[in-house]
Parts: structure tokens; sequence; C-alpha cells
């Protein structure tokens, strides 16, 4: 085996975590500047050259800030790190693969961890990030043509299921929701990320990706509450939860996406579709 394309897309994926962690520090705050100079988010002073890399800049400052004293947040470290492991992993799944395929997952893999990080921070999920993927992966699933082995949508169709699916689903549940509590019991932004994920996976594999992020959004959910961290009508971070399901079903596709219950929910639903497909369309 190559050891050194998984030390490259490591390197990367280190990258990447760096940058994911500099938008969700500045994006959502209208006081620090998208580019400039990175500043503590403990001290305000400004950074020194080493300090940018990427984990180790944190090993060298021992996990406190060097003018001020005061622990460093762990999530940069481990958000790089993650981003890091995720890359290779993915890099594993798709190096015989044409490199396209993995340039595609990579950017999907990158977006999808900003889109999780700051909704786990600050509760919002922007819609030029939405925007910005879909457009993406509309142009992806024209161009590239059809992917029969879901390393990418299978064409523009499967990406037109998977929008209608993931997008009609979630506004469904959004509707429900607003009639039932008087009040949006799930955001309008994560209808906006199922239209992503849709877009991202196509069908069937969308099923799988709003399955999985639902499970581990209710894993989450219980772990606060177990805990006492949130109260039964506390926020919960769904869309977070989604984008870490997607990831997941991107590295390892096939291995997660069919196995037990998730290949049964996809097997129906798929069947559901093809059948409505049929009738409304005569296909």
């Amino acid at each position: 085996m190559n050891a050194l394309p998984y030390v490259l897309t490591f390197l990367v994926g280190l990258c990447a975590g760096w940058v994911t962690n500099v938008l969700a520090e500045r994006f959502p705050v209208v006081e620090k500047p998208l580019f400039g100079p990175l500043r503590c988010v403990r001290s305000g002073e400004r950074l020194g050259l080493l300090d940018y890399l990427p984990v180790l800049g944190y090993v060298l400052q021992r996990g406190k800030c060097r003018h001020c004293g005061k622990t460093l947040p762990w999530r940069f470290p481990l958000v790089e790190i993650l981003l890091a492991l995720a890359f290779t992993f993915a890099w594993a799944n798709y190096e015989t693969q044409p490199f396209y395929i993995y340039l595609i997952n990579a950017f999907y893999i990158f977006l999808l961890a900003v889109i999780a990080l700051i909704d786990w921070r600050y509760r919002l999920i922007y819609p030029v990030m939405i925007w910005g993927g879909v457009i993406v992966g509309f142009i992806v699933g024209l161009v590239s043509g059809p992917h029969p082995d879901n390393l990418l949508p299978d064409g523009i169709i499967s990406v037109l299921l998977g929008v209608g699916l993931g997008g009609g689903m979630f506004y469904l549940i959004y509707l429900v929701a607003l009639a039932i509590y008087r009040k949006r019991a799930l955001g309008f932004g994560d209808v906006l990320l199922a239209i992503l994920i849709g877009v991202i996976l196509g069908f069937p594999r969308a099923i799988s990706g709003l399955f999985l992020g639902a499970v581990l959004g209710g894993v989450v959910a219980i772990g606060f509450y177990f805990f006492g961290r949130k109260r039964w009508r506390d926020f919960i971070p769904y869309g977070t939860t989604l984008c870490i399901g997607v990831i997941l079903i991107i590295i390892w596709g096939e291995a997660i996406w069919s196995w037990g219950p998730f290949g049964l929910i996809t097997g129906l639903l798929q069947l559901f579709f093809l059948v409505i497909l049929k009738v409304v369309f005569n296909q």
C-alpha cells in the first residue's frame, strides 16, 4: 500500500479542520472579520505564526493562551483531527475511483462539517451555505452522469428524488410541528439542510442519511436529558447530527446505508418512490 496519499489526505484534512474552526468562529459574528489576522478567542491578542498551525499550534501553547493563560477550547484540535480522519477514511473508500469523485465528496464533508459546527455552537444554519452546496450538487448531477455504484448520486433524477424526499418530508414535519405546538419545533434551516442532503446523497442514499442523522439526534437528546444538560423542550442541535450522519454515509457508503434497518427502510421507500414516479410521470 502506498502510504503517501493517506499522509497527504490527512494533512489536507487537518487544514480543512482549521478552516472549519475559523469559519465557525467568524461567520456568525458580525464584529469578527471573515478575513484578517487571527486572534486568541480568550484574550483577543493576535496569534503568532506557529499558533496558526493545525493541532500543533494548540500543542505548542499547551492548550492555554500564551498571553492570558486561559484554557483554549478543546474543540479546535478535536475538529481538526476529526476532519483529518474523515478525509483519510474517505480516501480509503474512493482511492480506486476517478479522483474527481473523491474531491467532490471531500468538499461535501468539509461543507457539512462547517454547517454542523456552526449549528452546534450558535443554533444557526446559513442559507448561503446550503444553496452553495445545492448548486454544486446539481452541477455534479448534470455533468457527472449515472453512478449506480452510489459513490455519487445516480444522475440528475436521483438528485431530484433526493430533494423531493428530504425537503418534502422535513417541510411536512415542520408544518405539522408548527400546527401542534404553535411554534417552530423544527427550524426551517433543518428543512433547507434536508434539501442539501438530498442533493448530496441522491436517492436512495438520502433515506439512510436522514434516518441515521435522526438516530444520532435521538442518542444526543437522550444523553443531554440523562445528564441534566437539557430539558424536553430545549434546543437540540439536530442539524449537527444530520450532518454527521451524512458524513458517515459519504465515508462508508454501502456498509452503512444498506445495513440492517437502513437497508430495509431504503428498499421500502425506494419502491414507494418508484411507484410514484411510474404513476405520476409514466416513467
